[in-house]
């Protein structure tokens, strides 16, 4: 477990792809949180989204990689939880994406929308632009707020595009939804975007690379960052600083 950042009321670690950020089921082990509390133990009595995620103030979908943060004390959990629910923290993601229409660096895309659960065990998301309500959500109720997404196209090469998506308040699936709204679907995604093609690396070509805060405790703007992984970096042919 790599550390990005760590202080006495607030840690960031560098979550990889393929490992679940918390536990999906009761007794599940192995998780990106069972490592935190086993190298930090107090963020086990602390409060969390729920019961079985001490400290957690987000998650990452399992093959999603980058940055978690996680509180150290039960003041700086509450604290930060409402700034999470303020929209006041500012998450930024690295996708590499295959449009389904010419794109070119530098252009700009932004999206409102609620969502509404589909598909087999209700996994899946349906995007409802905003003001669309009553035309969308394929007969299920979507959800109560909006989430706004900005994307900016940072290279094109070939039939393939880095992108940087920027959000506040998150749901489920929100960047890939979106991004496959917007017609720019992730590449090897399979529920959203384009499937693996034979040589690809196995993996999602998405990364949570930074997030934007004001610390708990002294409010002093704080953003910490995550280089590309390895295996992102390669396939997307770019530096592991994510520079393009």
């Amino acid at each position: 477990m790599h550390v990005l950042y760590e202080d006495k009321d607030l840690i960031a670690v560098d979550k990889p792809a393929g490992l679940h950020t918390a536990p999906l089921r009761k007794g599940e082990t192995g998780t990106l949180l069972a490592q935190v509390i086993e190298r930090y133990p107090e963020i086990a009595a602390l409060p969390g989204i729920k019961p079985s995620e001490p400290g957690l103030l987000h998650r990452l979908d399992r093959d999603t990689s980058g940055v978690v943060l996680l509180a150290r004390t039960e003041a700086a959990f509450q604290r930060l939880r409402a700034e999470f629910a303020g929209g006041r923290v500012r998450k930024e993601y690295l996708a590499l994406c295959a449009p389904t229409a010419a794109v070119r660096p530098g252009q700009r895309y932004a999206l409102e929308s609620r969502f509404a659960p589909y598909g087999p065990g209700r996994r899946m998301v349906r995007v409802v632009p905003a003001g669309r309500e009553g035309a969308g959500g394929g007969g299920r109720k979507a959800s109560g707020g909006l989430y706004h997404t900005e994307v900016e196209v940072l290279e094109v090469r070939g039939s393939r595009a880095l992108v940087r998506a920027r959000i506040v308040k998150g749901f489920r699936h929100q960047v890939r939804a979106h991004l496959a709204h917007l017609g720019l679907p992730l590449a090897s995604d399979p529920l959203y975007g384009v499937p693996a093609s034979p040589g690809a690396c196995g993996r999602l070509y998405l990364h949570a690379s930074a997030v934007e805060l004001e610390h708990p405790a002294s409010g002093v703007p704080l953003r910490i960052g995550s280089p590309l992984p390895p295996d992102f970096a390669l396939c997307y042919g770019g530096d592991r600083e994510g520079n393009v």
